[in-house]
């Protein structure tokens, strides 16, 4: 090659990352893990799966809900224990390990790869979006231990932030063009504690968190939101969705008792299309907790939904 000409900057980018080397460890299925704000979210990587920023009824495979990233922002590729990332043509290009890519890039990636997607607010805050690559055991475990950190420590549920930054990456979703948004109390917590202890109290609340978990999907869609409350999302008209939380109510007034412990809880609902904005979580919780009010006012132990006026 001469020396005025230029090697094609997708090639040397290949080049490169397959001159690298990988510690040795046993490679498993690949997965991408995304970092923005206080979220980190996992996604099995299998076939062709575009990531990007959701966009009325389109919802990319791997979605990111910030104004900085594009609606086709690049395409992971995936045969086997082998991916790719192709580089979509983008105003906020994406990095690969710290060098800018062009469109058209064609980037194979080994465990501990990561790619950012730069931004900066005019304060000077970052608001970078980082995807790491990882399909090796030591990999996947490290990063699924950052998960947990955003966990609460008594019930494993995850946190109030996780809970709404996942709230607003997936709202645009199909999945929850019908959804409820419920919040529980447990009833007469403070005297479940003074009459039979904290660690009485504790045993509660791991109980009610181990029926939310059961009832959902995916543990993101319920959280802890504090003290003796809990808040969650579930993907279903408010009929259907009012049959699941009668039976997380009995289930939890069933395995309480059983503990020696027998607790009630009280839920009040509210479907997000009711809201004048489903991104705004605390608006929902507003409404679902003034149903809340009303059912504790009308007796406690039951389900209250609010009801537009």
């Amino acid at each position: 090659m001469k020396k005025s000409e230029k090697k094609p900057v997708a090639n040397t980018v290949t080049l490169i990352m397959n001159n690298r080397s990988t510690k040795e460890n046993r490679v498993i299925r690949p997965t991408l893990f995304t970092c923005y704000e206080r979220t980190i979210s996992e996604y099995r990587l299998s076939g062709t799966q575009h990531l990007g920023r959701p966009s009325g009824d389109r919802t990319p495979d791997i979605p990111i809900n910030a104004r900085f990233i594009s609606r086709e922002h690049g395409v992971f590729v995936t045969e086997g224990n082998a991916t790719h990332y192709l580089a979509s043509e983008t105003t906020n290009p994406i990095k690969f390990n710290g060098t800018v890519i062009p469109p058209g890039a064609d980037i194979t990636l080994i465990d501990g790869d990561e790619l950012i997607i730069p931004w900066t607010d005019e304060d000077g805050s970052d608001h970078s979006v980082v995807l790491v690559y990882a399909n090796t055991e030591s990999r996947i475990g490290l990063w699924r231990n950052l998960q947990q950190a955003s966990r609460d420590n008594l019930t494993n549920l995850v946190d109030r932030d996780s809970f709404v930054n996942w709230w607003v990456q997936n709202k645009d979703r199909k999945d929850y063009a019908e959804a409820v948004l419920f919040i529980l109390d447990v009833d007469d917590f403070k005297g479940i504690n003074d009459k039979a202890g904290h660690n009485a109290g504790d045993s509660v609340l791991k109980i009610v968190a181990d029926e939310l978990r059961n009832a959902v999907r995916y543990e993101s869609q319920v959280c802890r939101w504090g003290g003796d409350e809990f808040v969650g999302i579930i993907p279903a008209s408010s009929r259907a969705v009012s049959k699941r939380l009668e039976g997380i109510r009995s289930g939890i007034q069933e395995k309480t008792a059983s503990a020696g412990f027998p607790a009630h809880v009280t839920i009040g609902c509210v479907d997000v299309c009711d809201a004048k904005d489903r991104r705004d979580i605390a608006s929902l919780v507003a409404l679902a907790d003034q149903a809340l009010y009303q059912a504790k006012n009308a007796g406690k132990d039951r389900i209250a939904v609010y009801l537009r006026s």
